[in-house]
């Protein structure tokens, strides 16, 4: 039964997973292609502290810091992590609301098992658009000319892939707890953008409210350039991690609707 309820996950997902990676790989792919022309004269913008955290620094001057501002902190997230949060607000709460998950129950499963399997299915949902922003990261990358390797590619990707599962973690939490979808996915999303804006602005207050947030761990070590920090991957594991057993405690111990 868990078997079938991960291949099912994956069918009724695969046609947003797909169109959100070639969208992922699209924007990756213009943003390479203009950058030798808007990068040099652009050059480094000069913003306030915090508005240029937000934009991944505001140099425009290198590949690097022209992918930070239009993929690393602004479009990668949007699309990766919102791609988990909408995948795992709908699997859980999502179900119990069409009154379907109480008849999927009446099956021979335990409740933690049918939620690993949805877990599972969302993490590998997760990994696809991963590989998608990398494959659009190295398109982007010779278009522009080069510059960045592709393992610290593969890093950004990587870090990225986890972030959203964090973030996929949560939403499938609030959804376990609660039963209701839009719980789930406006409360990740509200944690996200919250955590995304004092990120940015924590440096321009206190810089210790940047430990406080998960965007740290995914772009403060800044993989594009030094690759991957495993210590940050470790807490955003760790943060999914918890948050999938919270997930698993609400949903045994609650009584589902319909």
């Amino acid at each position: 039964m868990t078997r079938a309820t991960f291949g099912l996950e994956l069918r009724l997902r695969a046609r947003s997973v797909l169109l959100a990676g070639i969208g992922l790989m699209a924007v990756a792919t213009l943003t390479g292609a203009l950058f030798p022309a808007f990068g040099e004269s652009l050059g480094k913008v000069e913003l306030p502290e915090g508005v240029a955290e937000l934009l991944g620094g505001g140099d425009f001057t290198t590949i690097a810091g022209w992918l930070d501002s239009e993929i690393v902190s602004v479009y990668g997230p949007l699309v990766v992590a919102g791609s988990a949060i909408a995948a795992a607000a709908a699997t859980l709460a999502g179900e119990e609301e069409r009154r379907i998950l109480a008849l999927v129950l009446a099956h021979p499963v335990s409740r933690t098992r049918l939620l690993l399997g949805k877990a599972a299915a969302i993490a590998v949902q997760v990994a696809a658009l991963g590989v998608a922003c990398w494959i659009g990261l190295l398109i982007s990358v010779a278009l522009a000319g080069g510059g960045i390797g592709p393992g610290r590619l593969a890093a950004l990707a990587a870090h990225l892939a986890v972030l959203a599962l964090a973030f996929g973690a949560l939403a499938l939490a609030l959804g376990g707890v609660t039963g209701r979808r839009a719980v789930a996915a406006g409360g990740a999303a509200a944690v996200a953008v919250a955590m995304y804006l004092l990120n940015g602005l924590a440096p321009a207050t206190a810089d210790w409210l940047q430990y406080l947030t998960l965007f740290h761990y995914y772009e403060g070590h800044d993989p594009l350039r030094t690759g991957v920090d495993l210590s940050g991957l470790a807490v955003l594991a760790g943060v999914a991690a918890a948050l999938l057993a919270v997930a698993a405690t609400g949903f045994r111990g609650r009584d589902l609707r319909g």
